[in-house]
């Protein structure tokens, strides 16, 4: 990931996109937030930029970085009891150019996220094709889950706690309706996605809102530390774990989210890393 990713983004189009603030914030490093974390996922994390793994013994959050809203997260897990919980750790290096202010860094990727259009063509590895392909496609937001008006890219004003509609069409699971909630602080910037419609080709894999992805963007001082949390709650088990890999199908969303972030924040075109997930 470090020398793949080739920086195009210039500092003219960061500056156009930045609101500049009074003070900076202070960063804690990376290791710091993650110092309760074991030796071989930090070291793994260290290596590929990037660390992931399936909860298939219903151990719960594991990854958690050591922030405010650490038991945010693991309230919401206990309350939802998914079936399916995938996490993973992304350490994104700044772009060239961008400064060292925490505000500035998380209102930019907060300006970006709003481009929800340019989710589509986000792709992902086929394990059956042996090829990439799109994950995404026909993205677009809506003025409301009830009226499903098609509008243009929402104009993101300020740095507040606001929500975005989308449609999205995904491969597997075919087109649905979801809900962007942005849940900003000084530290930073909680992106929540959530389906407001059921999820499921031929039957129902997933009914409206039991499938959450949590997206936790914190600026460090030596990398933007993301981690993400995807729990699904599945209906007709039986089937659909015949039809895809519940884990992998749910890891390659929450990591093409990340990538779309990844690639808006750099001005690249990157392709999801092929990894194994931690045990």
């Amino acid at each position: 990931m470090k020398a793949e990713r080739l920086i195009r983004f210039s500092l003219p189009g960061i500056l156009m996109f930045v609101l500049v603030v009074g003070n900076a914030q202070a960063m804690e490093s990376s290791q710091k937030l993650l110092s309760a974390l074991g030796s071989d996922v930090k070291d793994n994390l260290a290596d590929n930029e990037m660390v992931f793994r399936y909860d298939e013994e219903l151990a719960g959050p594991s990854f958690l970085p050591d922030t405010s809203s650490k038991a945010e997260i693991e309230a919401l897990h206990r309350s939802m009891q998914p079936e399916v919980m995938v996490e993973a750790l992304y350490k994104v290096p700044y772009p060239s150019g961008l400064g060292d202010d925490a505000g500035e860094i998380l209102r930019l990727i907060y300006n970006l996220s709003h481009e929800v259009s340019s989710i589509s063509g986000v792709k992902y590895y086929s394990w059956r094709k042996k090829d990439y392909s799109v994950l995404f496609s026909d993205v677009y937001a809506v003025d409301s889950i009830e009226k499903k008006k098609k509008t243009e890219d929402p104009q993101a004003e300020g740095y507040l706690n606001d929500s975005v509609f989308l449609h999205m069409k995904e491969n597997a699971l075919g087109r649905g309706y979801y809900r962007m909630d942005y849940m900003p602080s000084d530290e930073m910037l909680t992106v929540k996605l959530t389906n407001e419609s059921i999820l499921g080709f031929i039957i129902t894999a997933v009914e409206v809102e039991n499938m959450v992805i949590y997206l936790q963007i914190i600026p460090c001082s030596d990398a933007v530390l993301i981690y993400g949390y995807c729990g699904v709650i599945l209906e007709n088990d039986g089937i659909v774990n015949l039809m895809l890999d519940p884990y992998y199908a749910f890891y390659r969303r929450m990591t093409a989210m990340e990538t779309w972030l990844y690639n808006s924040l750099h001005g690249t075109d990157m392709l999801p890393l092929l990894l194994d997930p931690m045990p």
